[in-house]
Parts: structure tokens; sequence; C-alpha cells
């Protein structure tokens, strides 16, 4: 992002949030997401053209693409000035389009990355629940289905990652 940046204000914590979580799932950081400026050789993108889609999304994806597969990318800071005519964002379909995108994305290439920590909440939950349970001598039912949720939902993930790897 350059030195004159002109972003209205609703759409701040949207960009904010999807930036987090682009950062995190990608293990980088990540200047600039949403930015259509892209420049990659060509056989960059026929390698990765199976998974591309059409409209807003292809620049997310193909930056992340890029980045989980440890290409090296380049930032030049981009100005935004205000926009002149209406914007085709919706903010809260298109916000929610983009995290199931980056989501789908890191899902494709690193799968592990997003079912481990869901495995933790739920596998980390159940024992907080059945330590609270053994210590009142009262043994839920609900601690054990959050234990063995959390190993399917790593078990998934793991086989996820064992294909992926085998592709």
């Amino acid at each position: 992002i350059g030195n004159t940046v002109k972003i209205p204000l609703i759409r701040k914590p949207a960009k904010w949030f999807i930036s987090k979580l682009a950062n995190y799932l990608s293990e980088k950081k990540i200047p600039d997401l949403n930015s259509g400026m892209r420049l990659f050789k060509k056989e960059v993108y026929q390698h990765f053209i199976r998974i591309l889609p059409n409209g807003f999304s292809f620049t997310t994806t193909i930056t992340l693409a890029l980045l989980i597969n440890d290409y090296k990318i380049k930032y030049i800071p981009i100005n935004y000035h205000k926009r002149k005519g209406r914007s085709k964002i919706r903010p809260i379909q298109d916000t929610l389009n983009f995290v199931q995108l980056i989501i789908r994305t890191v899902m494709y290439f690193n799968p592990l990355k997003i079912f481990l920590p869901f495995s933790l909440v739920f596998f980390i939950s159940g024992l907080g629940f059945l330590i609270r349970d053994i210590m009142m001598l009262n043994l839920a039912q609900s601690s054990i289905l959050l234990i063995i949720t959390g190993a399917l939902i790593l078990s998934i993930g793991m086989l996820s990652d064992l294909i992926n790897k085998k592709l």
C-alpha cells in the first residue's frame, strides 16, 4: 500500500481481518492482498490455472498460491485514490466470500494449517471440561464428545495433508 490510501471507513475492519487471516494462514506478511496489480510469468499462471477463479478473487488466489508455494514476491507500493463512481463491492457478502476463498486456497496447499487449530480448540475444550467433570465427580458425555471430535478433525486434516503431499 502506497502513501496515499483512500479506503472507505466501512471497508477498513473487513480488510484488516482478511489481511490478518491471510498473513496467518500463508505465514507471510502480505502488504496488499486485494490489489489487482500483479505481474508474473505465463508459466506460473499456467501452473495454477486449475484453481484460479474469475473475477475479484483471482488476484487474492494467485497471491496466496504463490506465497504458500514459496515463490518470491516483490511488493511495490501502490497509491489508492478516492474512487470516482460506485464500487461493485458488497461489504458483508464479499468479505465472507474472501474469507472462504482464503481458507479454501490455504486448505488446497496446506490443509493442516486449517484443521489443526480447529482440532486443538475441540481437544483442549474437551480436556478442560473433562478436568472440571472429574473434580466435580460428575463425568458428562460432552467432554468425551469434544475430545473425540478434536481427534476426528485432526485425522481428517492429516488425511487431507497426506493426499495433498501425494499429489
